[in-house]
Parts: structure tokens; sequence; C-alpha cells
């Protein structure tokens, strides 16, 4: 499975870059196929809601974590502002960026944003 991770270039900044995250396969449930990840492992799960007006300035996360959006839309901000990527419900996203420039998260929908970060 692929998804967008955020990292840090060897020059320091933060940029996007689609990776392979998952190894899936294909399994069945009660006669019903499904793909199925193998498992990660997990240190912590935090949920986040906040409304549209959010705004984090330049930050780099704690640690290496994916980013699941279950409600709401989010635009993250990387290389001072240069470039930007939206997540929309039902996208992952993995936040590596642990050193260097970091970047911005901004909830850009009306209502509330609901996100789900799972630290690896």
């Amino acid at each position: 499975m692929e998804c967008i991770e955020i990292y840090t270039s060897l020059a320091g900044h933060s940029e996007f870059r689609t990776i392979h995250a998952f190894e899936v396969s294909p399994v069945s449930f009660n006669g019903v196929a499904v793909s199925l990840s193998s498992p990660q492992p997990c240190e912590s799960v935090l949920v986040h809601e906040f409304e549209s007006d959010y705004f984090l300035g330049w930050h780099n996360p704690p640690s290496r974590q994916y980013v699941v959006v279950l409600e709401g839309e989010l635009e993250i901000t990387v290389q001072g502002g240069d470039a930007a990527q939206r997540f929309a419900a039902g996208a992952v996203f993995v936040a590596g960026d642990l050193q260097g420039t970091g970047h911005t998260t901004r909830a850009i929908r009306a209502g509330r944003a609901l996100v789900v970060n799972v630290r690896g």
C-alpha cells in the first residue's frame, strides 16, 4: 500500500514523497475477499479533534507516526510554504520529518477535523 510521507531531505527541509508503507495480502473473511496489511508495531495512539480555524505553525513530530484523517480535511505545508498537500477523510500519511524545517498543519473545511496519530 502506498501513501505520502513527509520526510527530512539531506538539505534539512521537509518534503513529500510517495512510499510503500504496508505489505498487503489478499485474505478471505467469511467468504469475502479483502486486502489485509501486515501487522505494524504501535507505541501509542492519539486522537486529535480541532475546528476549521486550527493552525499549527512550523513543527516536527515527536516521533515517526501514521496520520489517519477520519473527518474533515488537512493541509500540510513544507519547504517554507512552497509546497502543500491536502489530506481528506480516508487519507493516511506518514509524518516522519523529525528534524529540519518541519511542516505546518491547517484544518481547511468548515466544522471539525478528526485525526488519529499512530506512533510506531
